[in-house]
């Protein structure tokens, strides 16, 4: 069925992401308040009250330390040392600085990933853990191989499959 799911459906980002990847596109190194802010608010807009508190000088260093790391668990971790971050938003971030290895952590793709018996814990999607962002990274990543994609366009397309076929509440 997953095989489906990706075949089957076509991949686009719309305008406000694809602003944002120019931004970020911009950017060498780290990201400046400006841009974590918009990651952020793109990816989930009820904590901004928390992304506000984050000073421009925290946001560069966290993120330079971030992108210079090697090993994916801390990289992503790191960045949940910003006000308000939680392993999705940090995951939107890592996706923007590299869509091509990082997918965004959604509850709609994990429940995609679920369903196709790809994971087999947290099967509403919240309050995701390290260990299964890592487990949702190698996963997606191993579908973009056998696709020649990117981490990102396997992400969004099961996003916006689950997106098309809900049925009910997504909470």
């Amino acid at each position: 069925m997953i095989d489906k799911i990706i075949q089957n459906t076509s991949y686009q980002e719309d305008v406000k992401t694809l602003e944002i990847f120019k931004i970020v596109e911009q950017e060498e190194g780290s990201l400046s308040r400006n841009t974590i802010i918009k990651i952020l608010k793109w990816k989930s807009p009820r904590p901004l009250r928390f992304y506000n508190e984050n000073e421009e000088s925290y946001i560069k260093n966290i993120t330079q330390l971030s992108f210079k790391e090697k090993n994916d668990k801390l990289k992503i971790h790191i960045l949940t040392a910003l006000k308000g971050v939680n392993y999705p938003s940090a995951s939107a971030i890592l996706m923007f600085k590299n869509p091509d290895f990082y997918p965004v952590l959604d509850i709609r793709v994990w429940k995609q990933l679920y369903k196709n018996n790809l994971v087999s814990v947290n099967p509403r999607g919240m309050s995701f853990t390290l260990d299964q962002w890592d487990s949702y990274v190698k996963i997606i990543r191993s579908l973009s191989r056998k696709y020649n994609t990117t981490a990102r366009e396997i992400e969004k397309k099961l996003f916006d499959y689950d997106k098309l076929t809900q049925e009910g509440n997504l909470y």
